[in-house]
C-alpha cells in the first residue's frame, strides 16, 4: 500500500500548503494509518518538497517511522537531483515520481543517462 503526506488541504479550506516538518510528518501517518485501516504503509511518499523543511529533517522523521515499523520504505515526489542524493544519505529511498511524458521530457537531461 502506497499513500503520499505533506500537502496539507484542511488550512482554512484555501488550497492546499506544502508541511514536511517533522511534527507534520508524525501526524500525518497517523491520520494515513487510521484512515487506511492499517498498521503500517509499504510505501510513503513526500507529495512534494517543502522548501520551507529542509529536507534531511523529512527524511529524519520518515526514518523514524520506518524503524517503529509504522512505514516500511520511503519515497519522494517531484524531486531534483541534488534533494534525492540530500535525502539518501539521511536513509535510502525506495521510490522516486517524476514528471515525464511527450511535452515534459527535461528529466532526461537531469536523471537520466
Amino acid at each position: 500500500m502506497a499513500t503520499k503526506f505533506g500537502l496539507v488541504s484542511h488550512y482554512g479550506g484555501g488550497p492546499g500548503v506544502t508541511d514536511s516538518s517533522a511534527g507534520n510528518v508524525k501526524a500525518a501517518v497517523e491520520g494515513s494509518l487510521k484512515r487506511l485501516g492499517t498498521d503500517h504503509i509499504d510505501l510513503y511518499y513526500q507529495h512534494r518538497v517543502d522548501p520551507n523543511t529542509p529536507m534531511e529533517e523529512t527524511i529524519g522523521a520518515l526514518a523514524e517511522l520506518v524503524a517503529e515499523g509504522k512505514v516500511r520504505h520511503i519515497g519522494l515526489s517531484e524531486a531534483g537531483p541534488e534533494t534525492i542524493r540530500r535525502a539518501h544519505t539521511v536513509h535510502p529511498l525506495a521510490a522516486l515520481q517524476t514528471e515525464y511524458f511527450l511535452w515534459t521530457r527535461d528529466v532526461e537531461a537531469e536523471r537520466a543517462p
